[in-house]
């Protein structure tokens, strides 16, 4: 595929820089109750990078950022990675447990959040999870299960004795000419191959999984993107795809950033809601996993005014008449694609079920999944990828277990090579893909072997229209013991993020599920009765 050339230097200072002066008082985000222009993004964003300077953040720290999608998350990933640090987006899905294992586990050294998120006070939740924080006498942090945390910060609203207390994000004040020197002198030390974000997704087991990016690799990739998709400062995008993993990130945010376009979004899925966002804001295209079934499942969606408005139509996608577009956190969101705008009639038969040609910048191949051998075009295989937007590596995971001799990274997926399109045909693992998120069956079965009365768990990805798959979950209690599933699943709230949680539970007495003479379950089997099981 070719698509023009990024021109400039493909790191956060210049995008932010360049945007802020081509597209002054253009809109950039915009949500119900904010906008901020990319003016005042580059103002903002300076701001908070100056504050984090004289702090003692710099090139290489570790910063989790718990905000939802919206303008001051925004602010705060690019005032993070302008100066070289290290942006660790936490989902705001995340919770208690999963919290404490992700800021454990990325060594984040400070942590940023606002007073209140989505309606929760955040001091009760913080002191929830390291209970010191209750007798700590300052904000100088010492935690033994957040051994790195060093300094939490707080936005709006006064902040609890053990937090660093900030106005909201918009209002922090300026600072003398001695702070633009210096960071303006930081930003010049910024290159490509810095290290910019990491992003957590599911692993195929129960341990955390952790994408790391660089600056020159995700901004260069959402260069592409924003060409594929035909943005221009014109653009206006509705999304409801979450700023901290890559397609909302990445996918939408960086893309529109290159070119001046609108980003609008809400920081719940609540349909009603985007509703009256989209038709107050006019965006001309609505991108999102499962969006337009959430919206046009809506008693109000036949009355609205939607018209100019470009929807996708999943059934066209399911049904392989136009291309898709297949991707993954490892390559930034996309690595296969179309330019949307040739994209808009029905394919020929035999190109039906195309996931299109590679993106610029993007190697492929198909290999043998028994030899490793490299196979022949029409010949299904795994399918590896290699290129400039492919990830620097998995955090805590050596290089050699990352990625092959060559620098192919094996992406478990299924395919294969036909007339220059790929074509998916399955996952080699247990991944569960539902509703655009990953889940790991392992580590929602952890969680509900962990409840009382559990025997053992066994989860599955069961085929659904809508969400692509449903999490779904045989549970076999202890003896003597009853489970209700309705019980079970408010339990898990308390446990897991809400897309983790099963949608379909069927409790079985341990003897009665499918054994295999070898001692194990057959998870085939277990995917039919789920299928067809009424939960």
């Amino acid at each position: 595929m070719t698509t023009s050339r990024f021109e400039g230097s493909a790191t956060i200072p210049f995008l932010i820089r360049h945007a802020a002066e081509k597209f002054p008082d253009r809109e950039f985000i915009i949500t119900p109750s904010r906008q901020i222009t990319f003016g005042d993004t580059e103002l903002q964003s300076r701001r908070l990078a100056q504050h984090l300077l004289r702090s003692g953040i710099g090139k290489g720290s570790r910063v989790g950022i718990l905000f939802p999608q919206g303008p001051d998350f925004v602010v705060a990933f690019l005032a993070i990675t302008r100066i070289g640090a290290i942006a660790v987006p936490l989902s705001t899905f995340l919770k208690a447990p999963e919290l404490r294992q992700a800021v454990r586990h990325a060594d984040i050294g400070l942590l940023i959040a606002p007073r209140t998120l989505l309606g929760s006070d955040t001091e009760e939740m913080f002191e929830s999870l390291w209970p010191e924080l209750g007798s700590a006498a300052d904000a100088d942090l010492e935690l033994g299960d957040a051994p790195y945390l060093r300094q939490i910060w707080v936005c709006g609203g006064a902040a609890p004795r053990w937090a660093v207390g900030l106005p909201d994000v918009a209002e922090l004040g300026d600072e003398p000419a001695s702070a633009d020197e210096l960071l303006l002198a930081v930003e010049a030390q910024i290159v490509p191959s810095d290290l910019m974000v990491f992003v957590y997704t599911s692993g195929a087991t129960a341990e955390p999984k952790v994408v790391v990016h660089t600056q020159g690799g995700q901004i260069r990739h959402a260069w592409t993107l924003a060409q594929i998709y035909g943005l221009d400062h014109d653009a206006r995008t509705f999304t409801n795809m979450p700023f901290f993993w890559v397609g909302g990130l990445t996918v939408v945010v960086l893309s529109h950033l290159h070119v001046g376009a609108a980003v609008i979004t809400v920081e719940r899925m609540d349909s009603t809601e985007m509703l009256d966002l989209i038709e107050a804001t006019r965006p001309k295209r609505v991108l999102g996993w499962t969006l337009y079934e959430r919206l046009s499942a809506d008693p109000s969606f036949p009355h609205r005014d939607l018209g100019g408005i470009e929807f996708p139509i999943p059934d066209l996608l399911a049904a392989g008449l136009r291309h898709n577009s297949l991707g993954m956190s490892e390559t930034g969101g996309p690595h296969t694609g179309v330019v949307v705008a040739t994209n808009k009639v029905d394919l020929p038969e035999k190109l039906r079920g195309s996931f299109g040609p590679p993106l610029a910048g993007i190697h492929h191949k198909i290999v043998d999944l028994a030899t490793g051998q490299e196979v022949e075009a029409g010949v299904e295989g795994q399918i590896c990828v290699r290129g400039d937007n492919l990830m620097d590596g998995l955090y805590k995971k050596d290089r050699h277990d990352t990625f092959d001799a060559d620098g192919w990274y094996h992406t478990g997926d299924k395919g294969f090579f036909s007339d220059g399109l790929l074509f998916f045909t399955g996952r080699l693992t247990e991944m569960i893909k539902t509703g655009g998120a990953n889940v790991a069956p392992r580590e929602v079965e952890l969680a509900v072997e962990s409840l009382p009365g559990v025997k053992a768990a066994f989860v599955v990805g069961i085929p659904d229209p809508e969400r692509g798959e449903l999490v779904s979950c045989l549970v076999c209690p202890e003896p003597g013991h009853d489970i209700d599933a309705a019980s079970l699943s408010a339990a898990l709230r308390d446990q897991i993020a809400s897309y983790k949680i099963p949608r379909k539970i069927v409790v079985v007495p341990y003897d009665d599920a499918p054994w295999l003479p070898s001692g194990k379950v057959s998870k085939p089997r277990i995917v039919e009765l789920l299928t067809n099981a009424r939960a």
